[in-house]
Parts: structure tokens; C-alpha cells; sequence
């Protein structure tokens, strides 16, 4: 007996090993990620102060349309002047992605992975320098940095490295009782040469974002990069083409340009762009999308949102009230999925209001690049759009809101020349008034009060908009319910904004947010042409045209009649009624 079960035992544990050898082989990526190393530029450097210090920052050069002026937004310190891709270059720069991507599409997806693997390693080893570099473009906070840009980007590559062949693999489909000899299938196939015009809010992920997804489908990307952050743009530009350098692809593949409104249009009306992903206003998004159609080139839109978190009173605040602090204050809610609209039920709505007074009231903005450690939790704002935002709060006042703390321009002591709004605190808000219409892309934290269910959905839905939402309640049967409800794209119960870490998730909303999604199995599949595919089972199997209806027809009345009971015979929902056309047909054919 004892034999018997070390017998047993030698073989449980072969078989345990030989399943771990087959783990670890699967596991083990055939082709590796390839280090290669990029300088970051030294002005992203903490304490540095070589460039000039504007006394009136811009991104316009007087007398040269041709430059962008680049600086910090936290310090208004001149970071370089930066050419404007010439139109002609436009054109030029599309055309080698078009060369390169003919071969590109012919590569692998084991070949695809290894690049976004290489590239996946070089941003894990040099986040730092990665949000030093954002923080300076943008003004950011090193830890916004890391989790608007590092980790969103770690995320969109690790699921498309894992992912991405599973969902762009041909995709098998029923063909039906009628064509049952056949094989149907989906193939996806790369559209070509796409592109992508992206926001200034988050420089590295927006750029890069997109560039992952093309390239795994096997596109050609060209990047409109904002004229907001031009600075950064030839660092994260360096950064793709040298990991498909080192991977022993062409470089050409990816395309920066960099300009006003003229070169965006120049991409976006160009024949030679087989797609369009745009991210930005609703303003914007409507230009695009005409001088799009003018080649009835497919796009995406993503134009922003008025982001609503319903509180109810039995919500766990301990949990709830730190994440809507993050949620206003993270890169001083420049995010399109911000949550620009607090409504608190009003058994809890005086309690949550005093908190989040004391909260904002210690909130401290600066340069995290330049100031002293831990004296900074939000950062400056890349567009000083100072004016909107207090006129926005004014006409809330003027209705009845209160505004609590905040509610203008910030003079830093230290960076006079900084793009600052102070942390502000609205309460009393109400539908009718125009903040809760348009986003603010501010640090302003509304608040407004409901009584039940059906009075958030209705001060929710007084919005155009509809990106992202949250619900927040301790009865999950409840927040289910009303997050179903809301008119959003995406919505967390409990949480906000997680769903874009949830990379598996669709990216994009309704109404005046736009349409289409990037991210998830959907996003990936937008950037290819979703060909219908059929082949015979058996290659003696071929469809016949039957004698009674092949041209010319000779007798109309009995083809007629033919047709009618191949219908009847292939889709009645009995049987019988099935037998009864399959007789008739043989009848017919005689």
C-alpha cells in the first residue's frame, strides 16, 4: 500500500511540475523587452532656473507665427521657443508614416508586444524623470504626475501587452441555418495611418495613449500634440521612436506635429488620415469633425464632461469625502473626468459642507519642481482662463450660491508670474446657473443639495453633458440603481474615475462629451477596419444558383415562387412549416 502511494504521490507530482514548466513557458514572452536609455531634458530638473522669467508668459511669439513659446506654468520661466511643423512638413511627415506602415502591418503580435514591452520597461525604470518632465510642462504636481501619467500609461500597456492579440484576433460568427456550409468570421485589420489631436491636460499619457493603441493594431500614428505643451512633445516623441528602434522597426511609424490650428487642420482634412481620435472642447470637436468629413474620415471624440457625484446620506464619508477632495484638487482638475458637480442628499449636506470648508481651506498650491518639500498639494493651471472661471462664480453667487472659500485668480508670493486659481469651495448650487452648464477645468469644488432619487437624477441630467459620473452609497442596491440611471458614459458606485484604470473598459461618453470610445477591446477595434470574412467549409460545398433562377430567367412567376419557399424553408420558426417548403422547393424544381 505504501508503494501504491508513493507511486501516486511521483505521479501527482509530475504532473504538478510538468503544469508549471507549461505555466512558465507560456508565461515567458518570446521576445523580450530591450533596454535603451533617453536623456531627459535639463530643464526638467528640480531648482532649475536658467531660462528668462516672463513677465507676461504666452505661447505666442510677436512678429513669428511660426514659433510656439514654451514655459512653466507654475513660474512663467521661459523653457525654449519651439518651431511650428510647416504645413508642407505635415503633409510630408503623413506620407513616411504611410511607407513605414506597409511593413508594420505585416508584423506579428508577438513583434507589436516586444515594442510596447520595451517601451512598458523604460517608463516603470524612469518614472521620475517621466513626471519631472510633465510637471514642468504642465505645472503639475509630482504625485498627479505619477497617477495622470505614470500609472494610467503603465495600465493602458500592460492590458494591451496582455490583451491585445485576444481581441484583435479574427473573431468566429454564426453563419446561420441557411449558410451553414460556410465559415464566417470577423478579421480586424489595421485602417492605415491614424491620428490622434490631444488635450494639454496629462502631456505624456495623452500623447503616448494613443500611439499604444495604433501601433498594436498595426497603424502608422501621426500625434497633434497641444501648442500648450509643446516643450515636452520631442522628449515623449524620442521616447516611441526609440523603442521601435531598438526593436528593429522604422522609427517612421510615429509622427509628432506641433502647431496652432492650422496644422491641426491640416491633419484632420488630409486624405491621406484614415482616422481621427480627438480629444478636447465641445467647440473644437464640432471643426474637426466637418473638416473630418470632407473625406468621410471615421472619428472619436472625446470633448470633456460636467462630471456629477450623487452623495446620498448613508454614504461611508470616511471613505468618500478624501476621494472627491482628490477628485477636485488632482492637477487642479484639469481632467476630463473631474467631478466638477457635488450633490449631497440633504440629511447630510450641512455636516459635508463645513468638512470640506475646513479641507480646502488647508489646501496649498505652488511648484512642486521649485518649492520646498511637502509645501504643495495642487499645482498651477496651464491655461489662465482666470477671467471665465470668476465669472462663472459670480453669476453662481448672483443667484444665490455661496461661495465659501476661494473664487479668484492666485497670487503665489513666490511665483508671481505662476498660472494659479485659488482652491474654491461653491455651495448653495443650483441647476439654473451657468457653472453647472459648463466645465470649469478649475479647482472648484460645487456643491449643491437633493432631497431624493428622482431630484439628483433631474439636477444631474439639467447638463448637456455626460462623460463620467459616481455614485455614493452604503445600499448597493440603491447606488446600482442610480448609477444605471444617470446619462453618462461611465459611472463608479463608491469611487471615481477607477473605471479608466480598468483598462478593459470603454473610454468616452454621450451627449455634448461625444461619441465613440477609446480603451478596452472597443477602443482597440475602433482604430481597425472590422472586415466581414467568408470561405467555404468544404472545398466541395459551393453555393449553386438554382436552374429556375439563373439568368435569363425563364419562367419570373416561378422563380418568384422558388424565392419564397427557400425563405419559408430557412427562417419559419416551425418545423413543420420548414418540411413543408423544403417539399414545395423539390416541387418547384422539377
Amino acid at each position: 500500500m505504501d508503494g501504491l502511494n508513493c507511486d501516486a504521490l511521483q505521479v501527482v507530482l509530475a504532473v504538478v511540475a510538468g503544469g508549471i514548466a507549461l505555466y512558465l513557458i507560456r508565461r515567458t514572452p518570446a521576445l523580450r523587452a530591450i533596454p535603451f536609455e533617453l536623456k531627459a531634458p535639463v530643464e526638467s530638473q528640480p531648482g532649475w532656473c536658467a531660462g528668462e522669467m516672463l513677465d507676461a508668459p504666452g505661447i505666442t511669439v510677436s512678429g513669428r507665427p511660426d514659433l510656439i513659446q514654451c514655459f512653466d506654468p507654475a513660474t512663467g520661466r521661459l523653457l525654449g521657443r519651439v518651431p511650428a511643423t510647416p504645413l508642407a512638413e505635415v503633409d510630408a511627415k503623413i506620407a513616411r508614416a504611410r511607407h513605414a506602415q506597409t511593413a508594420w502591418a505585416q508584423t506579428t503580435f508577438e513583434q507589436r508586444r516586444q515594442v510596447l514591452r520595451t517601451l512598458h520597461e523604460f517608463v516603470l525604470s524612469h518614472q521620475r524623470e517621466i513626471c519631472q518632465v510633465a510637471c514642468r510642462d504642465s505645472g503639475k504636481t509630482m504625485i498627479d504626475a505619477t497617477l495622470g501619467e505614470v500609472l494610467t500609461t503603465a495600465a493602458k500597456l500592460q492590458w494591451t501587452i496582455k490583451n491585445g492579440e485576444r481581441v484583435l484576433s479574427d473573431e468566429n460568427r454564426d453563419p446561420g441555418f441557411m449558410m451553414m456550409y460556410k465559415r464566417a468570421r470577423v478579421v480586424y485589420q489595421p485602417h492605415g495611418v491614424v491620428a490622434a489631436l490631444v488635450s494639454w491636460n496629462y502631456p505624456f499619457h495623452n500623447t503616448i495613449g494613443p500611439v499604444i493603441s495604433a501601433l498594436f493594431a498595426g497603424n502608422a500614428a501621426v500625434v497633434k500634440a497641444s501648442e500648450h505643451v509643446a516643450w515636452s512633445m520631442p522628449y515623449w516623441e524620442q521616447m516611441v521612436r526609440r523603442a521601435l528602434s531598438v526593436c528593429g522597426h522604422s522609427p517612421e511609424l510615429v509622427q509628432f506635429v506641433t502647431g496652432f490650428a492650422d496644422v491641426g487642420r491640416a491633419v484632420t482634412e488630409s486624405p491621406s488620415i484614415d482616422h481621427v481620435t480627438f480629444i478636447g472642447s465641445p467647440e473644437v470637436g464640432k471643426l474637426v469633425m466637418r473638416s473630418a468629413s470632407a473625406n468621410l474620415t471615421p472619428v472619436t471624440l472625446e470633448l470633456g464632461g460636467k462630471d456629477c457625484a450623487v452623495v446620498f446620506a448613508d454614504a461611508d464619508m470616511s471613505q468618500c469625502v478624501p476621494v472627491l477632495m482628490r477628485s477636485v484638487i488632482q492637477n487642479a482638475s484639469q481632467n476630463c473626468i473631474g467631478i466638477e458637480r457635488i450633490l449631497v442628499q440633504s440629511a447630510s449636506y450641512d455636516w459635508f459642507v463645513a468638512e470640506m470648508e475646513r479641507r480646502m481651506r488647508t489646501v496649498r498650491v505652488g511648484a512642486i519642481l521649485d518649492d520646498e518639500p511637502n509645501q504643495v498639494d495642487c499645482g498651477a493651471m496651464v491655461l489662465p482662463c482666470f477671467p471665465r472661471l470668476e465669472a462663472l462664480i459670480a453669476d453662481a453667487v448672483a443667484k444665490g450660491a455661496r461661495c465659501v472659500v476661494g473664487g479668484r485668480a492666485y497670487a503665489h508670493p513666490r511665483h508671481p508670474n505662476g498660472q494659479y486659481f485659488a482652491p474654491t469651495l461653491l455651495v448653495d448650487v443650483t441647476p439654473d446657473m451657468d457653472i453647472t452648464r459648463n466645465e470649469t477645468f478649475g479647482p472648484i469644488m460645487v456643491i449643491m443639495k437633493f432631497t431624493d432619487e428622482q431630484d439628483a437624477l433631474a439636477q444631474v441630467h439639467a447638463s448637456p453633458y455626460g462623460l463620467g459620473s459616481s455614485v455614493f452609497s452604503a445600499d448597493r442596491v440603491r447606488a446600482r440603481r442610480v448609477a444605471l440611471k444617470l446619462r453618462a458614459g461611465m459611472t463608479n458606485v463608491n469611487d471615481f474615475g477607477v473605471n479608466y484604470i480598468c483598462q478593459s473598459l470603454p473610454f468616452g461618453g454621450v451627449g455634448i462629451s461625444g461619441f465613440g470610445r477609446f480603451a478596452g477591446p472597443e477602443g482597440l477595434r475602433a482604430l481597425c477596419v472590422e472586415k466581414a470574412f467568408t470561405e467555404d467549409r468544404l472545398s466541395f460545398v459551393k453555393t449553386p444558383i438554382p436552374p429556375i433562377v439563373d439568368y435569363p430567367i425563364a419562367d419570373t412567376e416561378k422563380g418568384y415562387m422558388f424565392t419564397q419557399q427557400i425563405v419559408a424553408f430557412a427562417y419559419s420558426e416551425s418545423w413543420w412549416l420548414s418540411i413543408k417548403a423544403g417539399l414545395r422547393l423539390g416541387k418547384l424544381s422539377m
